[in-house]
C-alpha cells in the first residue's frame, strides 16, 4: 500500500463521505478511521458491494448519487474501541480482524525478549530454524505442484515423457533431502525450546503485569499504557536485574520487573488507586501460581447470585440474616462443598444454641 494511494477519512470529519467517494471513483485505498459501534447507513451500499452495471460501467449509489465504481477501490475501517460489539448486519458485510494482543501472545513476545537478551545465540538459532523449516516446506509444495503440472500437460505415454521422468527422479532426491533436513531442524527446535522454557516464567509474569496495567482504564479512561513502552520497560528491567541480588537469574529478572512496573505505573496513578494496583498485581500473580482459585476470587468480589430461588433452602427467620447474606451462604455451600458443607443448616440454629 503506497502512501500516494491511501486516502484517510476520519469519522469525526464532516467531509469523510466525500473522501470515500473520491477513493471509489479514482480506485484508491481508503482508511476510514476512528469508527464507533454504529456504522453510517450511507455506507450500506459500499459494504454490500451493491454495484450496478450500466453498459460497461460499474456504478454504485452513495449519498443519493450514482458514482462510477473503480475495481481497485478498497476500504479499510478501524476503531479505537477495545471491545466493540457490531451488529450482525455489519459483521456479515466486512472481514473483522482483531489486532488486540492476547495474554498468550504477549507471553511469547516477552519470552523472546528475555531469551534474546540472556541467550542471544539460542534466539538467533531458533529464528533461523523457523525460516529453514518454512523454506523446506515451501520447497516440498513447489515440487508437488511442478509434478502435478507436468502430469496435466503430458500427452501420450507417461513412461516415454523424458522431461517428466527426469523431474520425478530429481524431485525424489530433493524430497528425501528436504525431509531429512526437516527432521533435523525439528530436533534442533526441540532442544532450543527446552532451553527457552527455562525462561518461560519471566514471559508469563511480564504478560500478566501488562494486562494488570491495561485493566486500569476500567477505573479511569486516563490510564493508558503503550505496548511498545511496556516492552522497552521489560528490556530495561532485564538489564537492571544484573545489578540486583534477589537470588538466581530468573528470580532477579522477575523481581526487578515487578518493582519497575509498580514504580512506573504509580507515577501515572492517583494516590487512591495505588493500593488497588498492588492488590491486582498480587492477586493475578497468585492466580497464575494456583494459590488463588478464580471461582473463589469471583465469589469474594461479587458474592453469591441465586438464579433459581425455588431450589434454595428457606431463609431462617432471624433479623440478622438478610436476603443477600442468605444468598451468599447458600451459594458458598454450592461452590465450595468440601469446606462449607452444612453451613446453611448450621446458621438455621438459634444463635443461643451455638
Amino acid at each position: 500500500m503506497s502512501g500516494d494511494q491511501l486516502v484517510i477519512a476520519d469519522y469525526k470529519d464532516a467531509n469523510y463521505i466525500k473522501k470515500i467517494e473520491s477513493g471509489i471513483i479514482l480506485g484508491k485505498q481508503v482508511l476510514f478511521q476512528d469508527v464507533e459501534q454504529e456504522m453510517d447507513p450511507m455506507l450500506d451500499n459500499v459494504l454490500n458491494k451493491a454495484i450496478i452495471m450500466i453498459g460497461k460501467r460499474a456504478v454504485i449509489k452513495l449519498g443519493g448519487n450514482d458514482i462510477e465504481y473503480h475495481k481497485n477501490f478498497k476500504l479499510y475501517i478501524t476503531t479505537r474501541m477495545s471491545n466493540p460489539h457490531y451488529t450482525p448486519e455489519v459483521s456479515t458485510k466486512v472481514v473483522l480482524v482483531n489486532f488486540t494482543v492476547k495474554e498468550s501472545g504477549l507471553e511469547e513476545q516477552c519470552l523472546g525478549i528475555v531469551v534474546k537478551s540472556e541467550q542471544p545465540t539460542i534466539e538467533q538459532k531458533k529464528n533461523q530454524e523457523v525460516m529453514n523449516i518454512a523454506q523446506n516446506k515451501k520447497t516440498l509444495i513447489d515440487l508437488e505442484d511442478k509434478i502435478l503440472r507436468l502430469l496435466s500437460e503430458s500427452k501420450g505415454n507417461l513412461l516415454e515423457d523424458v522431461t517428466l521422468n527426469e523431474t520425478l527422479k530429481t524431485s525424489k532426491k530433493t524430497s528425501e533431502k528436504v525431509k531429512n533436513d526437516l527432521e533435523a531442524a525439528e530436533q534442533t527446535m526441540k532442544r532450543i525450546d527446552e532451553t527457552r522454557e527455562t525462561y518461560r516464567i519471566c514471559g508469563r509474569v511480564a504478560s500478566i503485569l501488562f494486562f494488570v496495567l491495561n485493566d486500569l482504564n476500567k477505573i479511569d479512561p486516563m490510564y493508558q499504557f503503550s505496548l511498545e513502552w511496556y516492552k522497552k520497560l521489560f528490556q530495561n528491567s532485564i538489564e537492571e536485574s544484573k545489578e540486583h541480588g534477589y537470588g538466581d537469574r530468573i528470580r532477579n529478572i522477575i523481581k526487578t520487573h515487578q518493582l519497575s512496573v509498580y514504580r512506573q505505573a504509580c507515577r501515572s496513578l492517583f494516590e487512591k488507586h495505588k493500593l488497588l494496583l498492588s492488590l491486582q498485581i498480587c492477586v493475578k500473580l497468585k492466580m497464575s501460581e494456583g494459590e488463588i482459585d478464580e471461582d473463589e476470587w469471583s465469589f469474594f468480589l461479587r458474592g453469591g447470585q441465586v438464579m433459581d430461588r425455588s431450589t434454595q433452602p428457606p431463609r431462617p427467620p432471624f433479623d440478622w440474616i438478610t436476603t443477600t447474606a442468605w444468598d451468599n451462604i447458600t451459594e458458598l455451600e454450592k461452590q465450595l462443598p468440601a469446606t462449607f458443607s452444612g453451613i446453611a443448616n448450621a446458621v438455621t440454629l438459634n444463635p443461643k444454641e451455638w
